[in-house]
């Protein structure tokens, strides 16, 4: 009377071909491992680097909003009547109100050129554009302050 008779049912293993190495190395306690290689890298500690928190641009909307009222002041002192009690410095009213506007906003418009160019870290459009308008508006500025001298 066999194994098979007593109720432990097969006492061989049933394989197909191929299979009988595989079935052999497990039987005899050594077990097939998948070799994985790994390899440890050698990290530094690194410094977090923290992003600073925008800063209110203040100072580039004061100059900006004086220059742009100097220079509606400006505008308007031109069509100021000869009998009025300063119509006598009419043109030198003007003249230096559009002179110094010229220089805030050449000033505002620089300051957040240069706050753009930080934060973007490339000349892109709004770098570029801001500094155009600085640029024309110096221009501007040094235009009608050498009218104002000559």
């Amino acid at each position: 009377m066999g194994i098979a008779a007593l109720g432990f049912g097969q006492v061989g293993p049933t394989f197909e071909s191929g299979e009988r190495g595989h079935w052999y190395q497990t039987i005899r306690g050594i077990v097939p491992k998948e070799v994985i290689f790994v390899t440890t890298l050698l990290e530094r500690p690194r410094a977090e680097v923290i992003q600073m928190p925008r800063r209110a641009q203040v100072t580039e909307t004061v100059i900006g909003t004086a220059g742009v009222l100097a220079a509606m002041v400006g505008a308007w002192m031109y069509y100021v009547p000869a009998d009025w009690f300063l119509g006598g410095m009419g043109e030198v009213w003007y003249l230096g109100l559009l002179g110094g506007a010229g220089l805030l906003l050449a000033i505002a418009f620089g300051l957040y050129a240069r706050y753009a160019l930080r934060e973007d870290g490339a000349w892109t459009n709004r770098v570029i554009g801001t500094t155009v308008i600085a640029a024309v508006a110096l221009a501007a500025g040094i235009a009608f302050g050498l009218v104002l001298i000559l």
